[in-house]
């Protein structure tokens, strides 16, 4: 129930599904690969990140240790068609291998690598297939600690060691009853966890069946996940069956005053062997109830509560849209977050070096927010908007180190999930200025601060306080769109993953998409540009470096 903004950004291609956070600019995104970054809104309150939180629109997002993440994303693409996308980091100069010695050559740029098809309806019928993987942030040294840690080149292609690589394929039916399919690939993953290790992953097989028939949303997941750690000869597997049953409310509900929605997720795993994390019982049976009230059409409220033998997690809010003149908008609206766990779906422990370290901790959290937002079009191309909070969080989730261990390039760490048992406060502020003209001219300069008081020496991440960005948008002769988004980041900081304090330095980004679009033949052609402008840096402890890149996509639809 995060508080959504009243301004859009600029659509700047994302690498990938997931990988939208690279170039958000409203908060704190700091990425140590696809697989694992921070990523929170100025404004959300609290200090967890949002990957962190289990909300039920995640159902079908993947869970990679404790976050919910969409990439891998196993969704099928939606469109019947066919598309490449390829890309790399700048600096990538082949030619050097031929010319320089290997010890004076540039240090190895990474790249970015997917293709896929969907193809068009038959009797209601379909068939898809995709292969793709994100090489970027796998820099040479840390991918010469990874191939000693595994067989074989761990990706479908190539030889950089990425921290994913995925490929699927299957059926599905679509008709205006029911939308189901069943998908079935092989993965390769690292995955990043509490003690800061990147753990391999193997899925062979990954299958997923999903259907949507009436008001009713079901998952079923199976995975066969392989373990393994060369250097210590170690093995394990984890046969898991995860997924989700969900009763929506339907159209006529919810135009009613009350809507009311339940689900059930579940996980069930047996481990057998070296397996570096564990769930309590094997299982987890996660019920839960979402409940919205519209007693009038500016007034709202919004509650989802689920509960379980080990966990409870409330979220709820209010929102009240004030009358005012026609073109203004004035919203104040309060939220509260409670519960035991933050994600109660996710495993209970995970096991390094003999030690186990617990991923629950005693008592709970309680997160509350008041916030008003001011919205204004001036005129029929020009309008302005504010929007301030303030937020108080107790028992916020944070993790108790007790030790580190150095391995190689790595720091890792020992301890449990713990709690600070203190009140945390935070006063944010946003302010934001749009053009528009149309269809063809869209510009947003947006800016905003969050002060935070409290036991910052025990927040895993200290937020950057400031931002300011420049979004816009131009589509020429409705075929040729071109996007930019310019921002800057005050500094972010890690507190408990490394000994001292790791601070990732404010700095300018730019991104850029370039498209063509040929409406006539279904087909567009779109090359971005990455990360511009700013410093090539790690933005998390273990994480690889975030490089200056750029990738073209070619699509042709049915």
């Amino acid at each position: 129930m995060a508080i959504s903004a009243c301004f859009a950004f600029a659509s700047v291609d994302a690498e990938m599904e997931g990988m939208e956070v690279v170039s958000r600019d409203d908060g704190t995104f700091l990425i140590a690969g696809p697989t694992y970054y921070f990523d929170r809104t100025l404004g959300a309150g609290g200090i967890h990140s949002e990957s962190e939180l289990w909300t039920p629109r995640k159902l079908r997002y993947r869970l990679l240790f404790n976050r919910m993440s969409v990439l891998p994303s196993w969704t099928p693409i939606a469109t019947p068609s066919f598309w490449m996308k390829t890309g790399n980091e700048l600096g990538d100069l082949i030619y050097h291998d031929f010319l320089t010695d290997a010890e004076d050559r540039p240090i190895n740029r990474t790249p970015i690598l997917e293709g896929g098809f969907r193809t068009p309806l038959f009797h209601g019928l379909w068939a898809t297939f995709r292969l793709f993987q994100d090489d970027h942030y796998a820099f040479y040294t840390a991918r010469k600690y990874r191939m000693d840690q595994v067989d074989g080149s761990f990706s479908f292609f190539g030889e950089n060691w990425p921290f994913f690589s995925s490929a699927y394929g299957g059926i599905g039916y679509t008709n205006d009853f029911i939308d189901a399919s069943i998908l079935a690939g092989k993965e390769y993953l690292w995955i990043f966890t509490e003690s800061s290790r990147w753990i391999p992953v193997e899925y062979k097989p990954r299958i997923e069946a999903r259907a949507e028939i009436g008001n009713f949303s079901t998952t079923l997941v199976y995975e066969n996940a392989e373990y393994q750690d060369k250097r210590k000869k170690e093995t394990g597997e984890r046969k898991e069956v995860n997924g989700s049953v969900v009763y929506s409310c339907s159209e006529t509900c919810k135009r009613g005053m009350l809507q009311l929605s339940a689900g059930l997720a579940f996980r069930f795993v047996n481990d057998e062997g070296t397996v570096y994390t564990g769930l309590a019982d094997d299982r987890v049976l996660w019920p839960f109830l979402e409940m919205g009230v519209r007693p009038m059409d500016n007034l709202k409220f919004d509650v989802m509560f689920g509960v379980n033998d080990r966990d409870w997690l409330v979220q709820d809010s209010v929102e009240y849209l004030i009358p005012a003149l026609e073109k203004m908008n004035i919203t104040v609206g309060a939220k509260n977050i409670a519960g035991t766990r933050l994600n109660p779906i996710a495993d209970t422990h995970e096991y390094f070096d003999g030690d186990t370290i617990s991923l629950t901790a005693a008592g709970r959290m309680n997160l509350l927010q008041g916030y008003v937002r001011f919205e204004d079009s001036l005129t029929n191309f020009f309008g302005f908007g504010l929007r301030g909070s303030f937020w108080a969080e107790y028992g916020a989730e944070t993790f108790d180190a007790e030790s580190f261990v150095k391995d190689k390039i790595f720091t890792y760490r020992h301890g449990d999930v713990s709690r600070i048992n203190s009140w945390i406060k935070g006063v944010t502020g946003e302010f934001w200025l749009k053009l528009w003209l149309k269809d063809f001219f869209n510009f947003t300069a947006l800016t905003g601060f969050e002060r935070i008081d409290g036991d910052e020496k025990r927040f895993e991440v200290n937020p950057a306080e400031f931002y300011v960005s420049f979004n816009a948008d131009w589509l020429i002769n409705k075929t040729f769109r071109i996007s930019h988004s310019l921002r800057y980041r005050s500094d972010a900081e890690w507190n408990l993953r490394t000994r001292n304090p790791y601070v990732v330095k404010g700095d300018w980004f730019w991104d850029a998409t370039f498209e063509q679009r040929f409406p006539k033949w279904g087909m567009s052609l779109a090359g971005s540009i990455i990360q511009a402008l700013g410093e090539e840096v790690i933005e998390a402890p273990n994480g690889g470096h975030s490089r200056i890149r750029f990738f073209c996509t070619a699509k042709k639809s049915f």
